[in-house]
């Protein structure tokens, strides 16, 4: 067996999913199942940055994207996450390729006989399955309103709360989207992930989030909101996402290490 195929095995083994033939209820199950054992999380990206910065190239190994999944709970950000759903899900013979949202979201196109599917991991948002890449739907959970909506102007995905977006369809190869990686990147982006010390996941069927010290679960009733004093945030990330203590303080030493200093008023 391959290395890339023993990865995709593992990676199959920890969403708890056996190998099938491609079908649209199978991808809708790994979605499904990615979702609710992958977190949404920023720490590996700063995590990845150095290592990116000194190879021109911010896109860690899949092996090792798999094995901190595996080995320490993590998961990434959408272009991480929509790589490794890519890589999945063509190692188990489906025809898929990437996708990209203006000004900034990676996602996966799978063909099936059915059609074409919107297949998304990478945007901490209430999707379980895949959806017709044509059509429009709607998602409503007490965490947002999610809106995808197929218009004459284009695919428009809008958030409440969170940015709108525009979704190019057309497949697209990882290597044409690394100049938008690259720029992602950057230290000075406007509301750039390396600014944030985040996590998000469904955790026992609740949206739960920590971000820069505070956590919110999304209850039904409304949000539950906690402070959560600095050095018990790692202690929290692992009791409650699952994610090794070390990778947070490591990404938060990165971040302390290369984050600018605030403008003067």
């Amino acid at each position: 067996m391959g290395t890339e195929a023993h990865a995709a095995n593992r990676l199959l083994a920890h969403l708890e999913l056996d190998r099938e033939a491609p079908s649209l209820d199978y991808l809708h199950r790994i979605i499904r199942a990615h979702q609710q054992r992958v977190p949404f999380e920023t720490l590996t990206k700063l995590a990845d940055y150095e290592p990116g910065l000194a190879r021109g190239d911010y896109m860690p190994p899949v092996e090792l994207y798999i094995e901190r999944i595996i080995e320490r709970g993590a998961g990434g950000l959408c272009w991480t996450l929509a790589r490794g759903l890519h890589f999945l899900l063509t190692d188990l013979g489906f025809e898929a390729a990437l996708m990209y949202m203006e000004p900034g979201h990676c996602c996966v196109r799978v063909e099936l006989p059915e059609g074409s599917f919107y297949a998304d991991v990478g945007y901490s948002a209430p999707i379980f399955r895949a959806y017709p890449l044509f059509e429009s739907f709607v998602l409503e959970t007490p965490s947002e309103r999610f809106e995808y909506n197929v218009t004459n102007e284009g695919i428009l995905v809008t958030r409440n709360p969170g940015p709108s977006k525009k979704l190019d369809p057309a497949p697209r190869s990882l290597e044409s989207l690394k100049p938008l990686i690259t720029a992602a990147n950057d230290w000075n982006a406007p509301r750039t992930f390396l600014a944030m010390l985040a996590i998000s996941k469904h955790v026992d069927g609740v949206y739960t989030s920590l971000q820069n010290g505070t956590l919110r679960r999304y209850m039904p009733e409304g949000i539950e909101t906690t402070a959560i004093e600095p050095t018990e945030v790692p202690v929290l990330a692992a009791r409650v996402f699952g994610i090794d203590p070390a990778l947070y303080l490591e990404a938060a030493a990165i971040q302390a290490r290369y984050m600018p200093p605030p403008s003067a008023p």
